[in-house]
């Protein structure tokens, strides 16, 4: 004979409290984090990297620094949405918009904006270089280049981690790999 609880079965309402209960596996929260800190990062950059260009008025007379001011602003703003869903994701364990449009928004606009970024650092690099004002008088338009492409490097970071993510949705349906204990159907 089975053994039998002296406690009475749970209710539905009570089984709804003790699932919402539950702490999600701290694997699964180690995506979501990731992907917050590196958007937090991507956001301090590029607005660092934007105020350094929009400060500096001789640079801005040039096209490839007015570039790099407007891609740096866009990458901020767009950083500052998604640093939010991804708190949001965080402290909810859930995605903002339904998780197949979520997974596919962050990767293809982590992509476009990070080339977006890349091209105009790029662009104002090769300009920056050609400065010929002395060693003091294009630092300022020196940090902004450097800003812009560390801003990419972050971006291209969460570009990997949402494409990992989009991948494993893509074969297993779920946005979290797949857990080593579970059976294989091998």
């Amino acid at each position: 004979m089975p053994p039998t609880s002296s406690l009475p079965p749970l209710q539905n309402g009570e089984r709804a409290a003790a699932a919402a209960r539950q702490v999600k596996p701290p694997s699964r929260r180690k995506g979501a984090v990731l992907l917050l800190l590196l958007r937090a990062a991507a956001l301090i950059l590029s607005a660092a990297g934007a105020a350094f260009a929009a400060t500096d008025g001789a640079a801005l007379r040039r096209a490839p620094f007015r570039f790099l001011l407007a891609a740096e602003a866009i990458v901020a703003v767009y950083s500052v949405f998604e640093a939010g869903a991804a708190a949001w994701e965080v402290a909810r364990g859930a995605t903002l918009l339904p998780e197949a449009l979520q997974l596919w928004f962050d990767f293809g606009h982590d992509q476009g904006f990070g080339y977006m970024a890349l091209a105009a650092s790029a662009a104002a690099a090769r300009d920056a270089a050609a400065c010929g004002g002395g060693a003091g008088a294009c630092l300022q338009a020196d940090v902004a280049v450097g800003l812009g492409f560390a801003g990419f490097a972050f971006l291209a970071v969460a570009a990997l981690v949402t494409g990992f993510r989009l991948a494993c949705f893509l074969v297993t349906g779920s946005r979290f790999p797949p857990s080593s204990s579970s059976p294989s159907s091998y």
